[in-house]
């Protein structure tokens, strides 16, 4: 297993620096606003579906015209040449102006979006100011002084929006919430609270793109069994009231310094990567996960005990291991292997939509019960 999980970390070694998904904020009414693309490359598509043709591409810093958005986190935007598509808009940051108020008694204003970088200036309650974008619980403002940065969206309150319609009843945007959450459309468990509300997750889909990843031995790629399982656990952990981001949504490569990068920015409660096994002995079976700090050893226990108990495969434990995603990530971490595709007994059962519904259900448990203990 060890030389399989080299093997592994070599195909997705290339590590490309690249602007981390912001948070995307919709003021669509009747009327069009704007968008700058943060990724290095987006590819835009005929319809509002991964497997749609892509009719172009876009780079990071363009901006585009948004026209339209839909409720699965795709926008439609119009290209230079008049055509329309769409993309993916977690990495479209939406150009805004909203009106909000300064409710701390000094507010420092940073040069980027978190609390190591630079301050460059300082704001006193009551201070009007224009929130340009937001990102994960920061605002881009500018003060009516001409004080221009980031500050964290706790210690403002927003008004009316300027220039744009009010933000959609699908967001919460006082809540810092990712497009990728629905609030709307969540249902509080029976005693009136969400088990999993406010908490940040972040799933990473293994593999992608260019890297397939391991072949089950009837030929499937572990690219597109990842997809599905962490869209699956996505769903779950959305119902419960978690703040869901996902690392990819598509058949995309994402370097691994991206994958990581993300939780650490945000300051995830927990990064879960998502992967199957393979191994050259045709027996071996079962789940493992893997951690690097020590102290995410209980992470990763508590979520693989809870998809032993929901799949029936066998345990075949937590440990150590060096790993990219784990060993640069200063957030809470795992990564777990869903068993052998390697494997005939294995493999007919992971395969199965039935089997990603146990899976979610598993790491549901799992954090459930890592976050009671904390």
């Amino acid at each position: 297993m060890k030389n399989l999980r080299l093997m592994k970390v070599l195909t997705a070694l290339s590590i490309v620096a690249a602007p981390l998904p912001e948070l995307h904020q919709h003021a669509l009414a009747n009327t069009a606003s704007q968008g700058t693309v943060i990724a290095d490359d987006l590819n835009v598509r005929a319809q509002a579906d991964m497997s749609s043709k892509i009719v172009g591409q876009l780079h990071q810093g363009d901006t585009v015209e948004i026209i339209d958005s839909k409720n699965n986190n795709w926008d439609q935007i119009k290209l230079p040449n008049n055509q329309t598509g769409w993309v993916y808009n977690a990495w479209l940051a939406q150009t805004q102006n909203i009106g909000a108020t300064v409710e701390a008694f000094v507010l420092r204003v940073h040069e980027n979006p978190n609390l190591e970088s630079k301050v460059v200036g300082r704001l006193t309650k009551g201070t009007k100011i224009t929130i340009q974008a937001e990102q994960t619980g920061w605002a881009k403002i500018v003060s009516s002084s001409g004080v221009e940065g980031w500050v964290s969206e706790n210690y403002i309150r927003k008004d009316t929006p300027v220039d744009s319609a009010p933000p959609s009843k699908k967001e919460d945007l006082s809540q810092g919430s990712k497009p990728l959450v629905d609030p709307s459309i969540q249902e509080p468990a029976q005693n009136g609270e969400l088990p999993l509300k406010g908490k940040i997750i972040v799933l990473d889909a293994g593999h992608g793109g260019k890297d397939d990843g391991a072949t089950s031995i009837t030929g499937t790629h572990e690219k597109s069994l990842t997809l599905p399982t962490v869209q699956t656990v996505e769903q779950k952990l959305k119902d419960a009231g978690a703040i869901v981001y996902m690392t990819r949504n598509d058949d995309t490569y994402i370097p691994l310094n991206q994958r990581s990068g993300l939780a650490n920015q945000i300051h995830a409660d927990a990064f879960i990567s998502f992967h199957y096994n393979w191994s050259q002995d045709s027996s071996a079976n079962g789940l493992t996960s893997f951690y690097y700090q020590k102290s995410n050893s209980p992470l990763a226990s508590d979520i693989l005990n809870e998809v032993v108990k929901t799949t029936g495969l066998k345990n075949d434990g937590a440990q150590f291991d060096d790993l990219y995603v784990l060993r640069n990530n200063s957030q809470p971490s795992t990564l777990i292997e869903l068993g052998f595709l390697s494997n005939k007994q294995d493999d007919s059962t992971l395969e199965s939509p039935a089997f990603r519904n146990q899976v979610a259900q598993g790491v549901y448990q799992g954090l459930l019960t890592y976050f009671s203990n904390k």
